[in-house]
């Protein structure tokens, strides 16, 4: 008899515990490439989740890695009234596997690495950042003053911090001008009438059709992880027909490259778009083989430093070529299919030390996207 208690004194702890590990989700993610996966983003419905753990509250979901340490999460809307999905960012070692785990809980308060918004106090502008780089896209307060221009503007930072805030106080302020370089980087990219850093526009007839500033936006999402948007643009002629444009751009932690998603209207037939990035004296292209479906720029900025700019295509590459304003990367766009690919930009001063360091990072790019991360939940 006493020995039977004493078995039961074991065993129901036992089973208590049992029965909590039991109520997680487990998340195996498993990296195919020779090369070390990090800040890399995993995403999980949230029908996946709760056919799991069952109908329990979102946002009281705690991701967790193999050794029990609670990392960032956080519940993507797109946009919508209810969550999605959930998502984390998983570090893995080359041709290895590593395990994560969802369950119910009270998530941490997370400082966030994704942030934007929309700045009405500057000539309607959207800007966006992480901890690595921000960007800007002009709105149509900024016409008037400075003409049309719908390309991207890039921020080069050396802080892990979220600056946009902070850097529009101060210059609107009269404090410090974002331009020059106070600590923590600038903007000391110039766009003007071109697609900047990475935009993309109809390329029909051996010529680039640019709109003209976004006319409307919406914020999806923001942050800790991911910061996404949606822009309208109001119709523009491409040869003798009026397109409209819709971009949806999304931006995670630790990526010098923005997501953006490209939808036209007004040509019923497949035609070709480019995406290019704005040629300047001081400038030189970076060439890729044709199978990585990429371009990249150096931008010499002197004692400034260089700006690196490049994208990568998702679908095939057609044609890499260079006009008087800039350098494309040509594929095609199928009417009713959005099509998807990548621009950012990096900076000599924080990370990227050279050409190569460079080259390296828009060709790894690359291959993430050809291969992405394997994800099994259980």
């Amino acid at each position: 008899m006493d020995t039977m208690k004493k078995l039961s004194t074991i065993l129901i702890p036992l089973l208590i515990l049992a029965g909590c590990t039991g109520n997680k989700l487990k998340v195996t993610v498993e990296n195919t490439l020779a090369i070390d996966r990090t800040t890399e983003t995993v995403e999980i419905p949230l029908g996946e989740i709760t056919a799991k753990l069952g109908e329990i509250d979102p946002v009281a979901l705690v991701v967790t890695d193999g050794r029990g340490t609670e990392i960032t999460s956080q519940l993507i809307y797109a946009g919508k009234g209810e969550p999605q999905s959930l998502i984390f960012q998983a570090d893995v070692r080359a041709g290895a596997t590593a395990k994560y785990y969802i369950a119910s809980g009270t998530p941490q308060q997370y400082a966030p690495k994704a942030y934007g918004r929309f700045v009405p106090e500057r000539y309607d502008d959207y800007t966006w950042e992480n901890d690595r780089i921000a960007f800007r896209i002009y709105g149509p307060a900024l016409i008037e003053k400075d003409g049309p221009s719908n390309g991207i503007d890039a921020w080069i930072k050396r802080t892990d911090k979220m600056v946009i805030d902070r850097w529009y106080a101060d210059y609107l302020s009269g404090k410090n001008t974002y331009h020059d370089d106070n600590g923590e980087g600038c903007d000391c990219y110039k766009v003007g009438r071109t697609l900047g850093a990475g935009a993309m526009a109809p390329y029909v007839d051996d010529s680039l059709w640019l709109a003209i500033n976004f006319e409307t936006w919406k914020t999806l999402d923001n942050g800790p992880i991911r910061t996404s948007f949606r822009l309208t643009y109001p119709p523009f002629p491409v040869r003798d027909l009026m397109v409209t444009e819709t971009r949806t751009i999304s931006l995670d932690a630790g990526s010098q490259l923005s997501r953006i998603t490209e939808e036209y209207s007004g040509i019923d037939n497949e035609f070709t778009v480019a995406a290019g990035i704005v040629k300047r004296e001081e400038g030189s292209p970076l060439l890729f083989p044709p199978e990585k479906n990429a371009i990249a720029y150096r931008l010499d900025g002197g004692e400034g430093g260089i700006t690196y700019v490049g994208a990568v295509l998702t679908t095939p590459a057609t044609s890499v070529k260079e006009n008087n304003d800039h350098l494309l990367i040509v594929t095609r766009y199928n009417p009713g299919t959005p099509l998807t690919y990548y621009a950012g930009a990096g900076w000599s001063k924080w990370g990227f030390e050279s050409d190569d360091a460079w080259t390296q990072y828009i060709d790894e790019f690359s291959l993430r996207l050809n291969s992405p991360l394997k994800v099994r939940t259980e």
